[in-house]
């Protein structure tokens, strides 16, 4: 590569980038649409050398560690840990809700498994730049609530690292055989370990003592370098770059002078990051776009309906009011840095074609410059569909509301032991939704290899294994949704104790009446056939029904089974020799009872108040 080469490509893509990025930010939105946009003109106005396109390659890939480094530095654990509470509880309910979600639409659109998941993952988190430039453009909410919105946006890119991590030897399955893939997986499980529980014990220690022994210019060539190194180790171990250059920063971010080295690398990642979104653009072809046109509008439909319910829920169950949960839901409608991160990934390792890639460029760009537009007018738009909302609906949805207020209310007001239990309770309650939703994304990957394989082996169709398959995964289902519906008995029955104490009869207390007077066994087995229907496979209705009686076949067999077992321990036996009673028997017996209850009596202390006037 020569010097002209490479100062051609260089100021070509930086003034083109520089130019769409001054049109965005006159209509007020944020520098990184105008870095697609560019890259989307680049490639489609232009012809673009080979050595082109090995500066932009090259550069995008420094951009992406850059931008992932500048992220995790401004995670701040402890911060999170004493401040985030509220945030995490949000995650909590909209992280696995995204995943879920796209997994279960991708599969609907006809995506393949891996597909199905990526897709999840593309639409689990928000682009903190344009969710902050919006904010800050149209001042409607305050300070507190933007800096727990900014956490909860943090918890997302924690997640989406997580699942990045999660889905790289899933993408690269395809091309290494049990043995690599064996290896990749214990490499990257090291990786990580060694990576979070020692880097962040030591890391902050050693950038502490070079912070001062040294000028604040080798602790930033220091920092850097160690972005770097630490991208080439995650990318040895069969990570993503981006993942190694995160896990860095966080490792910084607690030292004393993060703040510093931020400031100071600032520009660098700024020209970088530049680079990397330009690559993201370059990879859309405009005729590729305009065959797409309807998938990438299905995404952003898809990713507008599902963010604005998962984070509707997440700010409402941790106690907000509605309309504050819809204020702040329709803030993060804008797909992340991770989705074009996660996107590229799978491009590179044949995951997405072309044709799903740009669809999910394209959505991600429209729900950024769609953004402004929503969260501005969201609140107007809620306060006229209730005052037109029928009263019945309406009366429904606040009897709801106040039911959530009160259950709240009389968990405050209990003993410190049963808000332990209470508390216990419900995280093992969302642990168990988090393995549901795992047993699920598992069947939907090995059902496709194991019924090929039974059908190679055995013989036999494929819907006779398929059957198979998904009468294993009903019975897999059963044990964690049981596990879940008893665990909501015992919040019920603390709320139900709260209400008779209190001799309150209410909506919460119906529902919690309810829930004790459901069996467990059949409402579990009801739920984990509505998720078979509800996730796609290739089984009719009829087949699905089949499964349903071959459960509460086991299920009735179980009970009958238990119910035995009790009654034989309960069973006593009786001699067959007749026992009778005399009259001077009995007699005794009553006379015994008196004499102790008078002697009870007489050993009474009696006040004599025959004094007191």
């Amino acid at each position: 590569m020569d010097e002209i080469s490479l100062l051609t490509s260089l100021a070509t893509f930086l003034l083109v980038a520089a130019v769409c990025s001054i049109v965005f930010n006159k209509l007020k939105l944020p520098p990184l649409i105008g870095y697609l946009i560019a890259g989307i003109v680049l490639a489609n106005t232009i012809t673009i050398s080979e050595t082109s396109e090995t500066v932009v390659e090259m550069l995008s890939n420094m951009g992406l560690i850059m931008l992932m480094f500048c992220i995790g530095i401004e995670i701040n654990l402890k911060k999170l840990r004493k401040q985030g509470l509220f945030a995490m509880k949000v995650a909590m309910v909209e992280i696995p809700f995204m995943v879920l979600g796209g997994t279960v639409v991708g599969s609907l659109l006809g995506l393949g498994s891996i597909q199905s998941i990526c897709l999840g993952g593309v639409i689990a988190g928000s682009s903190t730049a344009v969710v902050l430039g919006v904010l800050n453009m149209q001042n409607r909410l305050p300070r507190d609530q933007i800096e727990t919105l900014i956490l909860v946006i943090i918890m997302e890119d924690i997640s989406q690292v997580v699942i990045l991590s999660m889905l790289t030897p899933l993408m690269a399955g395809s091309e290494l055989d049990a043995g690599g893939l064996a290896a990749m997986i214990i490499s990257i499980i090291a990786f990580m370990i060694v990576s979070i529980f020692a880097g962040l014990k030591l890391m902050p220690r050693i950038i502490n003592w070079i912070s001062d022994n040294v000028s604040t210019e080798i602790l930033t060539i220091t920092a850097v370098g160690l972005a770097f190194g630490m991208a080439l180790l995650a990318n040895i171990a069969g990570l993503s770059v981006a993942i190694g250059a995160f896990i860095m920063g966080m490792m910084i971010a607690s030292s004393r002078k993060s703040k510093d080295i931020l400031h100071d690398i600032e520009p660098m990642k700024n020209i970088f990051m530049a680079m990397f979104f330009i690559s993201v653009g370059m990879e859309i072809g405009l005729g590729t776009l305009m065959d797409n046109i309807a998938l990438t509008l299905v995404f952003l439909i898809m990713f507008i309906v599902l963010k604005s319910m998962a984070v509707f829920f997440g700010y409402w169950l941790g106690g907000a009011s509605p309309r504050y949960s819809v204020a702040n839901a329709v803030s993060f409608l804008a797909m992340g840095e991770f989705a074009f991160i996660i996107a590229k990934q799978a491009l590179d390792y044949n995951v997405f074609s072309e044709g799903v890639y740009t669809a999910v460029v394209g959505s991600a760009l429209l729900s950024m410059i769609c953004l402004p537009l929503i969260s501005k007018n969201a609140l107007t738009v809620w306060d006229k569909a209730a005052r037109v909302c029928p009263d019945p609906i309406l009366g429904v949805l606040k009897h709801i509301d106040k039911a959530k207020i009160r259950f709240y209310e009389n968990i405050s007001t209990t003993s410190r032991r049963t808000r332990r239990e209470i508390s216990s309770s419900m995280t093992i309650s969302y642990m168990l939704l988090i393995v549901i939703a795992f047993i699920e994304i598992i069947f939907i990957l090995i059902t496709p290899p194991i019924r090929q394989w039974g059908v190679t082996y055995f013989g036999g169709p494929d819907s006779l294994w398929s059957f198979m398959l998904l009468v294993l995964n009903l019975f897999a289902l059963y044990i964690p949704i049981f596990r879940l519906i008893k665990n909501l008995k015992i919040i019920s029955e603390a709320a139900m104790k709260k209400n008779a104490e209190s001799e309150q009869t209410n909506y919460t207390s119906k529902i919690a009446m309810t829930i004790k007077k459901t069996n467990p066994s059949m409402m579990a087995l009801i739920i984990a056939i509505i998720i078979l229907i509800i996730i796609p496979n290739d089984l009719g209705l009829m087949e699905h029904f089949l499964v349903l009686g071959i459960g509460l076949i086991v299920l009735l067999l179980y009970n009958y089974k238990t119910i035995r077992d009790k009654e034989e321990e309960e069973v006593v036996t009786f001699s067959d020799e007749p026992y009778e009673v005399t009259i001077d028997d009995l007699q005794s017996i009553i006379s015994k009872k008196m004499q102790e209850k008078n002697e009870r009596i007489e050993s009474t202390v009696s006040i004599d108040t025959g004094d007191m006037r």
